[in-house]
């Protein structure tokens, strides 16, 4: 890990306090079980870590829509909404919908629609255009994923590794990092490849050091869509020479991230971008690094990945009837 730490965002109290009382208002993971996985995750902490610049009401919004997302990922993981390829693409639809202006009828889409509508204010087209391909993409590899349970099909490294990209939700929270910053970049600085090739490669990251860390509960529920677990089984590696093979990768990574970075200057040079839209892009480059950097010190810090979850023969937390129709809230107070 070459990227600096970051001290975390000093406003990371206030945002908890808004993501629990939003989470009770729209019913989901309030059972003693879901709230005690919540807090083995410290998803607060993976917030302020991850963003560290970001205002008190911005990061008020990312800590719910993380809380969202993490929700989401141990329902299709753990429980039957990911073991059956027609109730995921149910579930999916749904939700889909909502990112398409459609409402919630469920505790998930409802939440989904509240916080969806949130993450959309104030922002430049351009941006809602990225950011709402990176969800669609992240939302679809819960498919993917489940087609490949149905069929006891194990991918191929290389094909694995774009795809975790996209389904640990990368892209879409390097996305979000121009909010934690306090940007929003015109189209063309999108495209500067320096830029793009950072973003790909801070996600290929993400989503490999996550697998490391996460290879022990994956292992428990039998997913075995993670790159040490995939290694083992196609290519016939022990435990300690998959998790090194994987640790080989994230060097790889961490290189291109760098690399991607130092020509950053020079393609800013050539297309003539000087002022506030050259130091955007700056800024931007380093608000992904920061991001990398601060999902990297969270997994030091959470129970969930540090300490073995504790023996219980009850449902998986995560998964009580989120897809289930409810009436939707009775109030549109948005904490």
């Amino acid at each position: 890990m070459p990227i600096p730490p970051t001290a975390p965002n000093p406003f990371a109290a206030q945002a908890h306090a808004a993501v629990c009382s939003w989470l009770s208002r729209f019913g989901i993971c309030q059972s003693p079980a879901s709230q005690r996985n919540l807090r083995r995750a410290r998803i607060t902490d993976t917030t302020a870590l991850a963003y560290p610049d970001a205002g008190p009401a911005d990061l008020v919004r990312l800590t719910q829509w993380l809380y969202w997302t993490f929700i989401m990922d141990d329902d299709f993981d753990d429980g039957p909404d990911g073991r059956d390829p027609a109730r995921c693409e149910e579930a999916l639809t749904s939700l889909v919908r909502v990112l398409d202006g459609g409402a919630g009828r469920t505790p998930a889409t409802h939440a989904f629609a509240d916080i969806w509508q949130r993450m959309l204010a104030s922002r430049s087209a351009a941006w809602r255009k990225e950011f709402r391909k990176d969800t669609e993409e992240w939302l679809w590899t819960y498919y993917e994923d489940t087609v490949d349970r149905a069929a006891d099909r194990y991918p191929c490294i290389d094909a694995y590794r774009y795809r975790r990209a996209r389904g640990v939700g990368a892209h879409m929270f390097l996305t979000l990092a121009e909010l934690g910053a306090g940007l929003d970049l015109p189209e063309a600085l999108r495209h500067l490849p320096a830029l793009q090739d950072l973003k790909r490669a801070a996600a290929e990251y993400t989503g490999l050091n996550n697998d490391l860390w996460s290879v022990a509960k994956d292992r428990s529920v039998g997913v075995f869509h993670n790159a040490v677990v995939l290694l083992e089984r196609n290519e016939g590696h022990t435990a300690r020479v998959a998790a090194d093979r994987v640790a080989g990768m994230l060097a790889d990574c961490a290189e291109a991230m760098l690399t991607a970075a130092r020509e950053l200057p020079a393609q800013l040079d050539a297309t003539g971008m000087t002022g506030p839209a050259r130091t955007d892009a700056l800024t931007c480059a380093t608000a992904y690094e920061k991001f990398v950097r601060g999902c990297f010190d969270y997994y030091h810090q959470a129970d969930r990945y540090t300490r073995p979850e504790p023996c219980s023969s009850s449902t998986p937390a995560p998964v009580h009837r989120l897809f289930e129709p409810v009436q939707p809230p009775t109030t549109t107070h948005h904490p």
